[in-house]
């Protein structure tokens, strides 16, 4: 066998064990994205089983305590939370599907801002922490939604790294072309649905429920 076909024999195995290398990479860290997925799916589930419990506990007070303009607030909630319950459904089936991902972005969304004039309602109808069952509720699942929220912060950012390392690899020169050619496609990070909530936000610990 000549020098020449001993030398491209080498160069296509060392091709072959590249490609090999690089699409097992890919896989890794489309796997790991899975991976990081879960975490975000459970804090996101819990927040969402929070916001109907809070919006239906709300609901279930006197015609005379909550006005129609209330009601139709928590209407709100329970209808955005059920849109971004089905949105994550289709994120847990693929989470690296940047339509599916960018789709939950936007029904988070629409559910941060129904949840957000929680805090005013409370603050309008005191009488609605009155009954003992609700006053004593009504308290914690605020405390618990703000908990939800810094656990969901911290896992989303687990998340989006995975995401980042993972689209790093799509994207790289020549790792794109064995992407290319097998489906890689870029995840989406999953993103806040408004500027992260600080110390004025409706799930912070406040006053709510404590009586002289």
């Amino acid at each position: 066998m000549s020098t020449g076909r001993l030398v491209l024999g080498a160069l296509v195995a060392l091709l072959v064990f590249w490609a090999i290398g690089a699409y097992n990479r890919l896989v890794r860290l489309r796997n790991a994205v899975i991976a990081a997925w879960a975490p975000v799916d459970s804090a996101l589930r819990r927040r969402q089983a929070l916001a109907i419990e809070l919006a239906e506990l709300l609901q279930a007070a006197e015609r005379d305590v909550i006005d129609a303009d209330g009601r139709a607030a928590l209407q709100a909630v329970l209808a955005a939370t059920r849109q971004a319950q089905a949105a994550a459904e289709h994120v847990q089936v693929r989470p690296v599907h940047a339509g599916a991902v960018h789709s939950l972005g936007l029904a988070e969304q629409v559910l941060d801002g129904a949840l957000r004039p929680l805090r005013s309602l409370l603050d309008a109808r005191p009488s609605l922490l009155e009954e003992p069952t609700r006053g004593e509720r009504v308290p914690a699942l605020l405390s618990a939604l703000h908990e939800a929220d810094a656990q969901l912060a911290f896992v989303r950012r687990l998340f989006n790294e995975a995401v980042a390392a993972f689209n790093d690899a799509v994207g790289e020169w020549p790792t794109r072309l064995i992407a290319g050619a097998f489906g890689f496609r870029r995840a989406a990070p999953w993103q806040p649905p408004a500027p992260e909530r600080g110390p004025d936000s409706v799930f912070a610990p406040s006053s709510f429920g404590e009586r002289p």
